[in-house]
């Protein structure tokens, strides 16, 4: 019997959980390649909006280094630090600090409920964008990797 054969006999399920591990060991391998590709950490965040200078209209704003999901559905991914990699998941937007961030962060997050909605995935630095990904898939994947 062919890996094919097999996988059509999978559950969603387990589809999902494979492609996440499939999805983290990407996420470690570009990690481990320092990320060359990724934006310069000297470089302002492409979509930084605040272009007035007035910053009154935030009450406070996050320190350290963070990831951010957004989708109205259920996610599960994960987090690497460029130590470890732990599991995440979810539904709703939700803020996760990263722990003792090394050089590069990465993150990944899918769908767990085959929505169409969109789901978000960004990396901040002292609550600025330093990368974002998106996906409208079902089950869709958002994975993103950057130096910090």
């Amino acid at each position: 019997m062919s890996f094919i054969d097999d996988w059509k006999e999978w559950s969603t399920a387990k589809k999902a959980i494979s492609i996440i591990g499939v999805c983290c060991i990407g996420i470690l391998i570009i990690a481990a390649l320092g990320g060359g590709l990724s934006q310069d950490k000297n470089t302002a965040p492409a979509n930084n909006n605040n272009n007035n200078n007035n910053n009154n209209t935030q009450t406070t704003q996050a320190k350290g280094v963070q990831v951010h999901i957004k989708y109205d559905g259920e996610w599960s991914g994960a987090l690497g630090n460029g130590a470890s990699t732990k599991t995440i998941s979810g539904s709703g937007e939700k803020t996760l600090d990263v722990d003792n961030p090394e050089f590069t962060v990465s993150a990944n997050a899918q769908k767990m409920d085959g929505g169409s909605g969109k789901l978000t995935i960004e990396i901040l630095k002292d609550g600025k964008v330093l990368k974002e990904a998106d996906t409208d898939s079902e089950y869709g994947v958002a994975s993103i990797a950057t130096t910090v």
